[in-house]
């Protein structure tokens, strides 16, 4: 990969795959992936992978947005989709990565716009007495507990502490975290209401040029836009996006196969199905029988 290359995973860094717990949540040691690269971590990106960053002993330089910060005591950092970070272990570090699933997380949150847009920016919250900010640090380590047990009710219990994490990180006063968010252009406009245009219209019979026409702009304008923010084509955002879509719907139980295929708006059931195991590796009913293991 060249240097002056965008650096975009699917996964964690140097990944292109991530195992989700029932498609919510991923959480791993922080410092290890530092310590297999030679503690250097470079400038990357994740495509629809929310992070958050708990550091809770050694020093690092984060680095974001052409900054480069210091974190030298206990720290909370949380970094959205498509946004490129990095950074550089001064010494060994103690602490987790908790990585959500943004497609998820917003179907989450749906109801409440104002948390989800809190989430489209680098935030850096240093660890105090405070107490909401103590809320959030033992409600991480809830989720890491949780996380690594093997108790029933796991995933209900997940999807309910990811919930009040989010809303605590949301509740924290401007003045006890700080933001680094680069100027809006013109690319990261369109890619957002592209982005919006696809969660309401929810069809995957529409075409790339007519999400193009909704927005104003030409199919090529479009194309250049996704390259840009997310290094990926608008196709394969949008079979991203029905896959992801298809495996919140897939784990309810209420809901056959069929009945999946019609809400997305795929042409029959089989089409669905050899779509969806193209992405997964899986079936639908095969993917649903894996939620119960």
């Amino acid at each position: 990969m060249e240097s002056n290359e965008k650096r975009i995973y699917r996964g964690l860094y140097g990944s292109d795959k991530i195992e989700f717990t029932k498609g919510l949540i991923h959480i791993n040691p922080f410092g290890i992936i530092g310590k297999e690269h030679k503690n250097n971590v470079l400038q990357h990106a994740h495509n629809d992978l929310f992070q958050l960053f708990l550091i809770q002993s050694g020093t690092t330089n984060f680095i974001c947005d052409s900054k480069s910060i210091t974190i030298n005591e206990p720290t909370i950092i949380t970094v959205p989709k498509n946004t490129e970070h990095g950074f550089e272990h001064q010494s060994d570090l103690n602490g987790w990565i908790i990585t959500l699933s943004d497609i998820v997380l917003e179907h989450m949150l749906h109801r409440d716009a104002e948390v989800v847009h809190s989430l489209e920016h680098v935030q850096i919250i240093p660890i105090t007495s405070e107490p909401l900010i103590d809320e959030v640090e033992n409600t991480i380590y809830k989720c890491v507990l949780e996380y690594n047990s093997k108790h029933s009710g796991r995933l209900l219990m997940l999807q309910y502490l990811v919930g009040q994490l989010i809303v605590l990180l949301h509740r924290i006063p401007k003045d006890q975290k700080s933001k680094l968010n680069a100027a809006d252009h013109s690319s990261t406009i369109y890619f957002r209401r592209f982005s919006q245009i696809i969660k309401q219209s929810v069809d995957f019979k529409k075409t790339v040029d007519q999400y193009a026409n909704e927005l104003g702009i030409t199919p090529g304008h479009l194309n250049k836009v996704c390259q840009s923010v997310a290094s990926q084509s608008p196709k394969e955002i949008l079979l991203k996006y029905f896959v992801t879509h298809a495996q919140l719907l897939l784990s309810d139980v209420n809901l056959t196969i069929a009945e999946v295929s019609y809400k997305l708006n795929f042409s029959d059931k089989s089409y669905f199905s050899r779509v969806f195991k193209e992405k997964t590796g899986k079936t639908p009913l095969e993917f649903r029988k894996s939620l119960n293991t």
